[in-house]
């Protein structure tokens, strides 16, 4: 059998001694490098406030796009022709306002979408599309509003674009072939009642005046004086029935007054008093010699 050696306590004991240094070493050293990241922390926090707040900051950047604008300058890149398409009712000078842009300048350095966002403030404007045209030209198209029908609310006339967007309430005598339409909520109804009268739209033509009626429904009145009442429902079913009558019947062109589809699946005319007179005396006369 093999003897065992007996343990010595003095190395034990200065083992021990050498594991507690060297934990002690550790804690020191984490302890000094966390202490080192708290002041690095807060001499760059420091450091960066005093610099924005003194302006070399502002400064330094100010002069890294001057250089860049400098260098685009320098390459030819710079703004020497400005087309503009698209536009009808909104002047050129509207247009070169709102753009703010001056010939020379670096054409790349242009923030498309500032100017993009200011001339679409412009009342006339629908959307805007501008770009760079390398080496020198900035191309700007524009889409503009178009107008349908003129909105008359507390006694106040406004231009209406399809999408019932108020346009503008300027130089309107220039529209006034346009249907006028009332009734409050009426400029938010009018797109669906232009995408309901797509088809036949040059019998919607004949319209001079549309009536928003109870939030609910449009009454219509055509410049011969003839009321259209559509329904609250259906009204596109409606309208295509009032399509059939005009084209077989040219009922429109008849001495009535009114329309009246309100209540589905009937129709009703109603007569002028003289043509309701003369219908009667035809049917006591058995209609003879003369065709209604």
């Amino acid at each position: 059998m093999r003897a065992i050696k007996p343990t010595n306590k003095n190395t034990v004991s200065k083992r021990g001694e050498k594991e507690a240094k060297s934990l002690r070493r550790r804690r020191l050293l984490k302890t000094t490098v966390r202490f080192i990241s708290v002041v690095g922390i807060c001499i760059a926090t420091i450091g960066s406030i005093y610099l924005w707040q003194s302006g070399l900051v502002t400064a330094w950047f100010n002069k890294a796009e001057t250089k860049v604008e400098d260098s685009l300058v320098d390459a030819g890149l710079t703004v020497e022709q400005i087309y503009v398409g698209g536009e009808l009712q909104t002047t050129r000078d509207e247009i070169d306002t709102a753009l703010s842009i001056s010939i020379g300048e670096p054409l790349l350095a242009i923030d498309i979408k500032a100017i993009k966002e200011r001339i679409e403030i412009l009342e006339w404007i629908k959307t805007a599309t501008i770009t760079r045209k390398l080496p020198d030209t900035l191309v700007v198209n524009v889409k503009e509003h178009q107008p349908a029908a003129l909105w008359q609310i507390d006694n106040k006339l406004w231009l209406l674009s399809d999408e019932g967007i108020n346009i503008t309430d300027k130089q309107l005598e220039y529209f006034s072939d346009l249907p006028m339409i009332s009734g409050a909520g009426a400029d938010l109804e009018l797109e669906s009642l232009l995408h309901t009268v797509t088809k036949g739209s040059d019998l919607f033509n004949r319209v001079e005046t549309a009536s928003w009626v109870g939030g609910r429904r449009w009454d219509l009145i055509l410049k011969n004086g003839v009321k259209i009442m559509l329904p609250e429902e259906e009204m596109k079913d409606a309208w295509g029935n009032l399509i059939e009558f005009e084209q077989s019947e040219h009922l429109l062109a008849r001495n009535i007054l009114a329309v009246d589809f309100r209540v589905k699946g009937k129709t009703v005319v109603r007569l002028t008093p003289e043509e309701a007179d003369r219908r009667r005396l035809m049917a006591k006369t058995s209609g003879e010699g003369e065709d209604i």
